[in-house]
């Protein structure tokens, strides 16, 4: 098994988070976005898209997109779970993470490449104003929903996490401000980032 990633890139990010806060160890294989090496024939040969994170699975088969790689992940380590015990944590455990995906960590993404693109793309104040925009409405109902936690569905760490946690972390590496008066979410932040996971190099 191998995990094809590159380290600022924050969906590589989400499951490298992931496998930490499993214990996990798998192989890793960087591939050199700025390069392109992306668009290589032998690289499209395992994500035809050219994007990352890519796991290699023992059989020799690959797997893409970062939600599919860790449910695969999952289901083969179900210890600690990271996405629920029942159909029903299953089901706001999945909502969650799309939410904070969509919600976050995608207009974080929109706003780097609209801004400083680390791959080179050219600036676009336009969307960038619409995805600050979007990312401010999505951290305020964000806000509103964590609980007592400590994490965000409750007491214990789940794929949502994790997302966030890349998100924030391509936030900084941007220099994308993530307001300070969502104060639950700044201090779910703080309380991750005390976590060994949080460590990864960005």
């Amino acid at each position: 098994m191998k995990l094809y990633y590159f380290p600022v890139a924050p969906n590589p990010t989400k499951v490298r988070t992931y496998l930490a806060e499993k214990g996990l160890e798998v192989p890793l294989e960087r591939v050199d976005l700025p390069a392109g090496e992306q668009r290589t024939p032998e690289f499209l040969a395992k994500s035809p898209m050219g994007k990352l994170p890519v796991l290699e699975a023992d059989d020799g088969s690959f797997i893409t997109e970062s939600l599919a790689i860790i449910e695969y992940l999952e289901e083969l380590h179900p210890d600690p779970p990271m996405i629920g015990t029942t159909p029903l944590e299953r089901a706001h455990s999945r909502s969650l993470e799309r939410f904070v995906d969509l919600g976050v960590l995608l207009p974080v993404g929109r706003v780097v490449h609209a801004t400083n693109s680390p791959l080179g793309l050219p600036p676009n104040p336009a969307v960038a104003q619409q995805a600050r925009e979007m990312l401010e409405q999505a951290l305020g109902v964000l806000d509103a929903r964590i609980g007592d936690g400590p994490f965000l569905a409750g007491a214990r760490v789940t794929v949502a996490d994790c997302t966030l946690r890349a998100a924030f972390g391509f936030a900084e590496f941007g220099k994308v401000e993530i307001p300070d008066r969502f104060e639950n979410v700044a201090a779910w932040y703080a309380r991750f980032l005390e976590r060994p996971s949080a460590t990864l190099p960005f």
